[in-house]
Order: structure tokens, then sequence, then C-alpha cells
């Protein structure tokens, strides 16, 4: 079976999405589009982001989150990953900042833990709008820390262009039906 590549969406992809660009109130086919993602296995984020979403003021974002709990996968199985971040982010020779390093490595945010679980799992790519920022001691930024596991990370942007098609479906229903009428009884499908 082909390496196929899955997606992690960070939570602020999918704040700036309900909020900005995508709010569900006028583009409703972007959440059904990550839905089906989800459905075909390629499409996820983690506990710790849904526990940032529902953090919100009960709008549709967090009814979302609510409706999907397939979308978000259990992070616990991470922790020896999360901690060799830990290990790096407090090397001395980093020279990060404290408060850099209390934020990073919060247990509750998300995330050291969205690294820890696509490094774990593998053929994970962390969907971010974070910037890199290599030489920032005042903050540890997502693609920075994620590179340090050797784990991907896109721009929302970049996932859209490969996989949303028109209107969000097509490309992804295309290559879903095709994954779906090759795929062995019990397997996953390969997109």
């Amino acid at each position: 079976m082909p390496s196929r590549t899955r997606y992690l969406f960070d939570s602020d992809v999918l704040i700036s999405s309900a909020r900005l660009h995508y709010a569900p109130e006028y583009c409703q086919v972007f959440w059904d589009w990550l839905s089906a993602g989800n459905s075909a296995g390629m499409f996820f984020s983690i506990d710790k982001v849904k526990g940032e979403l529902l953090d919100g003021d009960g709008d549709l974002l967090n009814s979302w989150a609510e409706s999907n709990p397939d979308f978000f996968q259990s992070s616990t199985a991470s922790l020896p990953a999360w901690g060799r971040l830990s290990t790096i982010a407090n090397d001395p020779q980093k020279q990060f900042r404290h408060s850099a390093k209390s934020k990073f490595l919060d247990l509750e945010k998300a995330d050291a833990w969205l690294i820890a679980h696509a490094a774990t799992n593998g053929n994970f790519v962390i969907v971010t709008n974070e910037k890199s920022e290599p030489l920032s001691k005042r903050e540890i930024k997502l693609p920075d820390a994620a590179a340090w596991l050797q784990v991907n990370t896109v721009k929302l942007f970049d996932v859209l262009r490969a996989h949303a098609g028109h209107n969000f479906s097509p490309k992804l229903m295309s290559a879903l039906s095709n994954a779906l009428s090759q795929q062995s009884p019990g397997q996953s499908p390969a997109v």
C-alpha cells in the first residue's frame, strides 16, 4: 500500500478559518470538506486542540468540534515524543527564555502535543498558520520545534490547493472514490 500523507490541524488554523475566511454561517462547505477528509482518514487533529476550541464562547466552531469527535485523536501515547521536545526546548544552548519554554511546554496547550503526535504516529504533516522563526528566543514556533523531530508543517492554503478542488469537493471526493474502490475490506483508503 502506498504511503499516504495525513494532516493534523492546529487550533489557530481552525479558529481563524471559522472567524475569518470560512465562517460556518456562509461557508459550511469548508467544514463539510474537513469532515469528509476525516472520514477518508486524511484530516485529523488531537484532543488538546479540541480542548482549545471548546474553550471558546459556544460558537459554531464549538458545535462543530463537539459534533466531530473522530476528528480529534488522543495524544496520550505521544508522551515519550513530548518528553524529547521538552529536553530539546530546555537545552541551555537553545537559550530560550523561561516564558517561551513555559508556554510551549504547557501541558494543556496543543503545539508540542501536535508535534509529538505526528512524530509518534508517522505520515502526519501539521497544518499551521505559524511562520518559522528559528532565531527567536522569546517564542518557540511550531514549525521550528516540529523540525527538531523531523515533522513537516504546511499552510492551510497548500492543503486546499492539493485537496480541495472547486468548491472544496471534487478533488477530494474524486480521490476518495478512487481510493475506496481500490481498497480491500477493512483497509484504510490510500489517498
